[in-house]
């Protein structure tokens, strides 16, 4: 008697439409990436929603649901009563509310496809800051010509906020900058690649030190602000600040005033609480800011990258195999 093939794991994946990366995650796009996994396409049934409407149908029946860009998701338990795996495609997982989810309901990001470009946007942030390019773009909008000398960033001292993923990436191009890391995390537990390593509730005697502050936090209630105006102050006037985490993590306000009084050297942000940054922002013009448009860690391999590790998690999901980046809901990362 022939066995009876097993239901395939239903698959659904939303799609923001206000999500800037929402194109790149076209339909065809994950077909592709799916086709390249070897008899999987035929244990699965993907199907695909661009908009709330479809999406509140579909979860009826999904056993497993791809989130790109944000869900404001209620009622999880009534509206997806199969629901047992969420996937980001982000490695920050504030876009959703976790604490509104099913105890049984696992979460998994895409935290470590970052990695490549953290590297090379902080190394680029770090020299920017050094070479006093904010304080130069600020003197060409100026018409100011002021030549500067400039000391070489050799054995210089970074504070990296967050030391997780993003945070060791950013040791790594500290390390190749020759910089002192200071690594300061919640729990303050040793790096390999931090000079000294230190809990949070020690963040401002590390930011005494600090010849730059690079924020890689990811946002969580315990974060938000997390570098408010007397973290800030606790910053030399030579320091710059970087953040490449998450916009809240910074009281952006507090950084532009510092700014604008010339206590603090410079600033390159790529990210803010607001985003896009609306066209009548003060920080469009803030002294000494450098404002990038939350692009520093995305690359262009970075869907494909995160679409094959997911399907990666399938086949283990499938297989009853332990599922990588699995999300802390509680933590929030």
């Amino acid at each position: 008697m022939a066995t009876e093939s097993p239901a395939p794991l239903n698959i659904h994946i939303y799609t923001d439409p206000e999500f800037r990366q929402s194109k790149d995650f076209a339909d065809e796009r994950v077909l592709s990436i799916l086709a390249e996994f070897t008899g999987l396409s035929s244990r699965v049934a993907l199907s695909f929603s661009h908009d709330e409407a479809t999406l509140d149908a579909a979860l009826a029946e999904a056993e497993v649901l791809i989130l790109v860009g944000a869900l404001d998701i209620a009622d999880v338990a009534a509206r997806a009563p199969k629901l047992r795996w969420i996937h980001i495609t982000s490695a920050g997982v504030d876009r959703i509310p976790l604490n509104r989810l099913p105890a049984d309901v696992l979460v998994t990001n895409a935290k470590g496809n970052h990695e490549a470009r953290t590297r090379e946007f902080s190394m680029t942030a770090l020299l920017m800051l050094n070479n006093r390019l904010p304080d130069f773009v600020t003197q060409q909008i100026q018409r100011h010509w002021e030549q500067t000398a400039i000391e070489p960033i050799d054995g210089k001292t970074v504070v990296i906020l967050g030391m997780g993923a993003l945070g060791s990436a950013a040791a790594e191009a500290a390390k190749r900058l020759n910089l002192k890391v200071i690594g300061v995390s919640r729990s303050g537990r040793e790096h390999a690649l931090a000079d000294a390593s230190l809990p949070q509730s020690r963040l401002r005697e590390a930011l005494a030190e600090a010849d730059f502050l690079l924020i890689t936090l990811p946002l969580t209630a315990e974060t938000r602000h997390a570098v408010g105006e007397a973290e800030l102050a606790a910053l030399p006037a030579r320091a710059g600040v970087i953040n490449i985490g998450r916009g809240p993590v910074l009281d952006v306000e507090a950084l532009a005033k510092r700014l604008e009084a010339g206590q603090l050297r410079g600033a390159v942000l790529d990210v803010f609480p607001e985003e896009p940054l609306p066209a009548d922002s003060p920080y469009w013009r803030t002294r000494n800011l450098i404002v990038t448009p939350h692009s520093g860690l995305y690359d262009a391999d970075y869907v494909p990258r995160c679409l094959r590790f997911f399907f990666a998690n399938v086949a283990r999901y499938l297989d009853g195999e332990p599922l990588q980046n699995r999300v802390d809901t509680a933590l929030g990362y």
